[in-house]
């Protein structure tokens, strides 16, 4: 997971040279250029059970799209896929750094299964709120409220 994780970053310094640095760039955009940019190296096997089929940006998330290619939906419910991994996918994502400075961005980064039948089982979501961190919008309304408490 960590190697995901760095590779997007890769990708946003990448996306970057694709761009007009003359016109800024919306948040939305540079992810819709990084999911582009990751797509080129996919489907790939992340292990023998795990297959890392496409990467989405939607709206201010990042999609990242996998198939447990020996499993069905029956084999592997969502109840049981959550409990062998959500717990360590969120701590793992919560204490990289990389991560951190995409939930201060505000980008929620989504982990999407499906079986080996391209049956949908379950998602894990994490933002800034499931990680404890402080977004740059939460950042600046603290010091609005500052101020305005120094005011009255």
């Amino acid at each position: 997971m960590k190697k995901i994780l760095l590779s997007i970053f890769c990708l946003f310094g990448i996306s970057s040279a694709e761009v007009d640095m003359q016109k800024p760039v919306h948040l939305g955009e540079s992810l819709k250029i990084s999911a582009d940019v990751m797509n080129k190296n996919l489907p790939t096997m992340i292990d023998e059970e795990l297959r890392h089929d496409k990467v989405e940006a939607k709206g201010k998330s990042l999609i990242f799209r996998y198939t447990l290619i020996h499993f069905t939906e029956k084999e592997m419910s969502a109840d049981k896929l959550k409990k062998l991994m959500e717990e360590d996918t969120k701590k793992s994502i919560c204490r990289d750094k990389d991560s951190q400075m995409m939930f201060k961005k505000g980008i929620v980064i989504v982990y999407d299964y499906a079986d080996k039948n391209a049956k949908h089982i379950t998602q894990f979501t994490f933002d800034a709120k499931a990680c404890g961190v402080n977004t740059d919008l939460d950042k600046l309304k603290n010091i609005l409220n500052l101020v305005k408490k120094k005011e009255n």
